[in-house]
């Protein structure tokens, strides 16, 4: 296999890797939470075959070794965070953050125990449900924690209100009302370093937590700074953030490209084949 054969290959399979990432993203433009992913890429144009050392004359004036012609492969694969619109729902469980880098955290189901650090999990997911048990969870059933990294849990024939600084209280029927303290909000210093676990969840990679970075921080809502930065609403729901003109655009562009290197694929093996054809 020639040069130009695998620098086409190879571009084929990333252009099929950025319209996986589209499809993706289009399939999941009404999950609640969901941010949307774009592949970047990198030309290779440093590739170079040495030649032997015979070849290294002195007082040589062009480089030695033989270029490997040109390219592309993926380079990374980066998630945007940015703020998805609001969905009024006007159900209690439902709770929207208002802040591109805060999250609720939640501790996996099974275990009403502290975790590690390692262990827990942080989303931006408010669509909430209340368990046979009365704890507030997600939807696939992992614990949401309060300030306290405690579960929280909701009395008996009580209702609850969530006001904009994460503040919870709990209203009985009598008329009586109890303040329980706040849902757990924590700030993340850098989005793009979280890790997808799936389930519209991320976690902090374990290499970050064994170094003792401070990555992650409870957010305090009495300080005035975080006040006019966030917002918590409840009977409110983030949607996707993908933008499907911009999706459709790219997987347009995408699919273009694919074909255009299909066909030079093909040209390149009827050279090939009429060269091995040839006679003396």
């Amino acid at each position: 296999m020639n040069i130009s054969t695998i620098n086409t290959v190879v571009g084929m399979q990333s252009i099929q890797q950025k319209i996986d990432t589209i499809a993706n993203n289009i399939s999941n433009i009404n999950t609640i939470g969901y941010k949307s992913r774009e592949v970047f890429f990198h030309d290779i144009l440093s590739g170079r075959i040495q030649q032997p050392n015979e070849f290294q004359q002195e007082n040589r004036l062009t480089p030695s070794g033989l270029n490997q012609m040109g390219g592309a492969k993926t380079a990374m694969t980066l998630a945007s965070f940015l703020q998805g619109q609001s969905i009024q729902t006007g159900i209690a469980t439902d709770v929207m953050l208002l802040g591109n880098d805060l999250f609720f955290k939640v501790q996996p189901s099974g275990s009403t125990d502290t975790f590690g650090e390692d262990a827990y999990r942080y989303t931006r997911d408010g669509h909430f449900q209340i368990d046979g048990s009365r704890y507030l969870v997600t939807d696939q059933g992992d614990y949401v924690l309060n300030a306290d990294d405690e579960p929280i849990q909701i009395p008996v024939g009580a209702t609850f209100q969530i006001d904009s600084m994460g503040r919870i209280t709990f209203q009985y029927p009598d008329g009586e009302s109890e303040e329980y303290g706040s849902i757990g909000l924590t700030q993340m210093k850098d989005t793009q370093a979280l890790e997808n676990v799936g389930g519209n969840q991320y976690q902090i990679p374990s290499a970050i937590i064994e170094s003792g970075i401070n990555f992650a921080q409870m957010i305090d809502m009495e300080d005035p700074e975080n006040q006019s930065r966030y917002q918590i609403v409840q009977g409110s729901l983030e949607n996707s953030n993908v933008d499907l003109a911009k999706e459709m655009t790219a997987l347009t562009e995408a699919q273009r490209a694919y074909q255009f290197m299909a066909r030079g694929l093909s040209i390149n093996e009827q050279m090939m084949g009429i060269t091995n054809n040839l006679r003396g």
